[in-house]
């Protein structure tokens, strides 16, 4: 029998959860919305931060949040390196030609991981993973809890710099859904470097949701096509080009994930999240925020 408790903490891990669902995605929705690069590499993005915290924290006996800068470097030179050689040596080729492009970037990611790490799953010691919030009768995470808090911080903060900068005008206007790239060029606008910025943005977010996710989440080489695909989920639910949209549609993520998890056992959990995805394609392709 399903309890008001029950109900409450569902509600709550969904909204924890769809928080880091909504960081985990936000890469694929700036690389996609705004560039229309539509990167089946992003999962592997989010591994390779993974497996840096996993090495890092066991090496040097670091604190994983305090690796977080380092995870936005390494996730921005991942951005900037499928930007320029890849994308930019590919486009000619049309929207076909990019989507190979990191798909193989992605078979070459998975290949080597296994190659150097092998295949068995790893998970990263730390502190958080053991810490738990009561709040009344709800049990949270701490390390759900503490990614969850990062994950807006960054979300909004990528916000601000989109409604409040020069420069987050600038990638706006450069992006169909917003703007007119070739318009935005005629305006003195570089729209190349814009595109190379916003996908690096685009590996920052990447970088930073690995390096929380690793903090609860099992580490192998194929779990990087998990990530992408309920990434692939979140942006369509959304709507191409709405960051508010992501985290509504990581929320409704999160609570379909926990309420399966209840109904029909852990091991089908995705099942009623994946209906939705089919749902909303059907009813509204554009997605719930969608522009277009």
């Amino acid at each position: 029998m399903i309890t008001l408790e029950v109900l409450l903490q569902i509600l709550v891990s969904g909204v924890l959860l769809g928080g880091i669902y909504a960081l985990a995605s936000l890469g694929l929705g700036l690389s996609w919305g705004i560039v229309h690069v539509i990167n089946f590499a992003h999962g592997e993005w989010i591994l390779l931060s993974m497996y840096a915290s996993y090495w890092l924290v066991n090496l040097f006996g670091v604190d994983p949040l305090l690796l977080i800068p380092l995870s936005a470097l390494i996730g921005a030179g991942i951005g900037v390196f499928t930007q320029k050689f890849l994308v930019e040596t590919t486009e000619r080729g049309g929207a076909l030609a990019t989507i190979l492009s990191t798909f193989g970037l992605s078979l070459t990611i998975i290949g080597t991981s296994q190659l150097l790490w092998k295949s068995y799953a790893r998970t990263i010691p730390n502190r958080y993973i053991e810490m738990v919030i009561k709040v009344g009768v709800i049990r949270i995470s701490g390390a759900h809890f503490v990614s969850f808090l990062v994950a807006i911080a960054l979300i909004t903060s990528i916000y601000i710099l989109f409604k409040k900068t020069l420069t987050g005008k600038a990638i706006l206007a450069s992006s169909e859904i917003f703007g007119d790239a070739e318009v935005a060029l005629l305006m003195g606008v570089n729209v190349k470097r814009i595109k190379l910025l916003t996908m690096a943005l685009a590996g920052i977010s990447a970088g930073i949701a690995g390096n929380l996710i690793a903090t609860f989440y099992y580490i192998h080489p194929y779990i990087g096509m998990l990530w992408c695909i309920l990434a692939f989920v979140v942006v369509v639910l959304a709507g191409l080009g709405s960051l508010k949209g992501i985290i509504i549609a990581g929320v409704i993520v999160g609570i379909l994930e926990c309420l399966g998890s209840l109904i029909i056992g852990t091991a089908y959990s995705y099942i009623l999240v994946f209906l939705a995805f089919i749902l909303t394609l059907y009813l509204r392709p554009r997605g719930l925020m969608g522009r277009r």
